[in-house]
This record gives C-alpha cells, sequence and structure tokens, in this order.
C-alpha cells in the first residue's frame, strides 16, 4: 500500500516546492515554506551547472560594433 503512494506523494511535495506560493488559498507561512523549500533546493545545485547567458558574446560584438560606428 505504502509503495503504491510513495509517487503521489513525491509528485505532490514537488507541486508544492515548484508552485506552492502561487495558490491562493493557502495561509502566508505556507508560502513562505514554498518559497524557502524552494531556494534551498535550488542552492544544492552546482553553480558550474547554472544557465549562462550565451547572448553575452554576441552583445560584447554588437557594442563593439557600434563602437566602430
Amino acid at each position: 500500500m505504502a509503495k503504491k503512494l510513495l509517487p503521489f506523494f513525491i509528485i505532490l511535495i514537488i507541486a508544492f516546492i515548484a508552485i506552492g506560493d502561487s495558490l491562493t488559498f493557502f495561509p502566508k507561512p505556507v508560502k513562505e515554506a514554498s518559497v524557502k523549500s524552494r531556494t534551498f533546493v535550488i542552492g544544492l545545485w552546482p553553480k558550474w551547472l547554472r544557465p549562462r547567458n550565451t547572448n553575452e558574446g554576441r552583445e560584447k560584438d554588437i557594442e563593439n560594433l557600434d563602437k566602430q560606428k
């Protein structure tokens, strides 16, 4: 019985972390718990795996071209 409910609880926890603060029927402390748990989970992600600005080089090239004109 418990093994059948485990995926449901995992999905419920992920949904709470992802959108718990945007649901209006939750009281404020519950919404704050959702935000804190989201920042904790994001903080576990290594810095070298975080997304980078892939357009940064292009933006610098465009600025250099604008300066040359």
